[in-house]
């Protein structure tokens, strides 16, 4: 086991978000187990399998690159990638990580040795080029059909790398569960609160939202006299509870059901860092991966 390369970001929030997704993985397993799907785990922004947190705090201003969860030795915590492997009473068919840095892939090349019997492939690739193309490849002569198939994919970028078209794509195929891990404090901190961003910053925004809509709906002008008895036009960001309901609303324009409650993880200054949403793709089975995401968004 190689830990040289361990990730170093996040905070004590992060053993509590992965512990959430561990439920959901276990429940969405047992829930199929007695069907004929292949089912596929699938985790980008996939790190190197282990965070160290020895010299870490929660109050660091830094988004999460991979996400951890249990304890192992020396002050490490283990990664998703590790929690999805070791899910045992029905286990996925196959996972696939997606790590575009080659020295964090080269770690996770590791895990084919320690679990032996897992299918695992590594992709050294950035997730907005591979999984699009993945998600199409399973509807081509090439693949195995989604009607045959399902899969969860778990989004947990470094700050605002996630393209909505990489999310169009993985809604688009009827038989994915999505976990996304939306970069609230990285997206404040390029959206002043009395001006539109720039035109750099307004392109990361078109992207990751899917379009300019945000634009209207999260800003808006009010008109508030001076002291001269003159009219003054300000622009007004909408609040961080407004640009959460914006991704939501976005995500229910593409997925079959979206759970209505994202749980918000805070830094140890009670300031929103991120927050973890839900999308189900599948009409029949979406109605209740819904019910049990929400459950645990909400109570774990």
């Amino acid at each position: 086991m190689a830990v040289g390369n361990a990730n170093q970001f996040g905070g004590t929030w992060t053993q509590d978000k992965l512990q959430l997704l561990r439920g959901y993985l276990e429940r969405y397993t047992t829930a199929l187990k007695r069907q004929h799907f292949n089912l596929v785990y699938v985790d980008a922004f996939a790190g190197t399998g282990y965070v160290d947190i020895g010299s870490q705090a929660d109050s660091q201003e830094v988004p999460l690159l991979v996400a951890e969860v249990d304890v192992d030795t020396a002050g490490m915590l283990k990664g998703s990638t590790r929690l999805a492997l070791e899910v045992d009473d029905r286990p996925f068919d196959q996972f696939v990580f997606v790590e575009q840095n080659p020295a964090y892939a080269a770690e996770l090349q590791f895990l084919q040795s320690e679990f032996p019997d897992r299918d695992i492939q590594v992709q050294t690739a950035d997730a907005n080029v591979f999984l699009p193309a993945w998600c199409d490849r399973q509807n081509s002569n090439l693949g195995v059909p989604w009607s045959r198939q399902r899969a969860v994919i778990f989004l947990d970028p470094f700050a605002t790398e996630v393209d909505w078209n990489t999310v169009w794509s993985i809604a688009e195929t009827k038989s994915v569960d999505l976990w996304i891990l939306f970069p609230l404090s990285a997206l404040t901190r390029i959206m002043p609160t009395e001006r539109q961003p720039d035109e750099e910053w307004a392109a990361v925004l078109d992207r990751v939202f899917g379009g300019p809509e945000w634009r209207d709906a999260l800003y808006s002008t009010q008109v508030q006299p001076t002291l001269f008895g003159e009219d003054q036009i300000l622009t007004v960001r909408s609040d961080q509870q407004a640009i959460v309901d914006a991704y939501l609303a976005k995500l229910r324009t593409v997925f079959e059901a979206v759970a209505p409650t994202p749980r918000w993880f805070l830094n140890s200054r009670k300031s929103p860092q991120f927050a973890l949403m839900f999308a189900a793709s599948n009409p029949a089975g979406a109605p209740i991966a819904v019910r049990i995401a929400d459950h645990l968004l909400r109570n774990w």
